[in-house]
């Protein structure tokens, strides 16, 4: 559903424009601020404006089977009925799950909701991926009964530190409370996907170093820290965003790794701008192979594959084989030798 949101202000917030290209790839969100400062009401903004219902369950309130299911005895063996919420979710096929202080939720409760944010799974109840999960949550030290989150949790969310200004309030006390601008967000493509995602793939062939770095401190592994999991998430997500848009790409994937290595990312990034791959498939002579550095050879192929192979057409695939051929004989098989001083058996393509 494409929604036209409100705007207090002129220019874009990335926060909304995050929070909504979060949402279409399926990431959950989590909301960090201190009490009182309108999470809540900026989620239930969004969902008014968009359209959707939303369903908010308070974490520190519930049970484990509150996430988990309630074991219900039928004549076919038990079941684990999912909560008046969740259906009602399921029914809509879309909308909004907050679920609003989870850091006061003792950590068995944390361990059931586990399964719900990354899998949607409530019960025997699997919710499609037209429900978006927002969490919120408030700084342990500023939270009653406050527990840091479990590594295995908070790996599972895109982090934003959400701390509204002076100005913000008193322009929303004085003119009303309104969401601000969204961003532009781009519509689900297999394509800008797997474009995305060899584009991450690229920068962690270079730094397989930051591919996993599990922080020791408890406080720090329970914010944003790149894994596995995390850096596909930050394909996905960029994969909705303008590429141009450089501080919601810079908030989604510091949300998402970290600060340092979202740092590296984006720098690498700008560097590393990879060409059309229409123009490319379209002129595989067009690209200066030659002068290209391997790593960003290697992206911009792995880009130009995804997308000729998409559709998932013979004719696709055969097209994918012009730039591969094309690169190998400018050259870049020569020059990765000359630096690594490796040698290779076999023949060349001109024997």
């Amino acid at each position: 559903m494409t929604a036209s949101l409100p705007t207090l202000h002129r220019e874009s917030n990335p926060l909304l424009t995050v929070m909504r290209a979060a949402g279409r790839a399926g990431v959950a969100v989590l909301l960090w601020g201190k009490p009182g400062i309108g999470k809540s009401s900026l989620l239930a903004g969004l969902a008014e404006a968009e359209g959707l219902p939303m369903e908010t369950v308070i974490a520190s309130l519930r049970e484990p089977a509150d996430f988990a299911g309630l074991p219900v005895v039928q004549d076919t063996g038990v079941e684990l009925a999912a909560p008046a919420w969740a259906t009602r979710l399921s029914k809509a096929n879309e909308g909004y799950l907050f679920l609003d202080e989870l850091t006061t939720a003792p950590p068995a409760v944390q361990a059931a909701a586990l399964r719900v944010v990354l899998d949607r799974v409530v019960g025997d109840l699997t919710l499609s991926r037209g429900v978006r999960i927002v969490a919120a949550a408030n700084p342990p030290e500023q939270a009653a009964d406050g527990w840091d989150l479990a590594a295995p949790m908070a790996n599972r969310f895109l982090h934003i530190d959400h701390e509204p200004s002076t100005d913000d309030w008193i322009d929303g006390m004085t003119t009303g409370f309104q969401l601000p601008a969204s961003g532009r967000v781009l519509d689900y493509s297999p394509v800008l996907r797997a474009a995305s995602r060899a584009q991450v793939a690229s920068f962690i062939r270079t730094r397989p170093d930051l591919l996993h770095m599990l922080p020791r401190e408890d406080a720090a592994s329970g914010r944003a820290w790149p894994s596995h999991r995390t850096w596909t998430m930050t394909a996905d997500v960029l994969a909705f965003l303008d590429p141009g848009d450089t501080p919601s790409t810079l908030l989604a994937t510091t949300g998402l790794v970290g600060e340092g290595a979202a740092t590296e990312y984006i720098a690498w990034r700008a560097l590393n701008d990879l060409p059309d791959p229409a123009d490319v498939l379209a002129d595989p002579a067009s690209v200066p192979w030659e002068n290209l550095e391997p790593s960003r050879a290697w992206a911009t192929l792995t880009a130009v594959t995804a997308y000729a192979t998409a559709d998932g057409t013979k004719t696709g695939w055969l097209s994918a084989w012009a730039p591969l051929a094309v690169a190998a004989t400018a050259g870049l098989q020569e020059r990765r030798r000359a630096r690594t001083g490796e040698r290779y058996r076999g023949t060349s393509l001109d024997e």
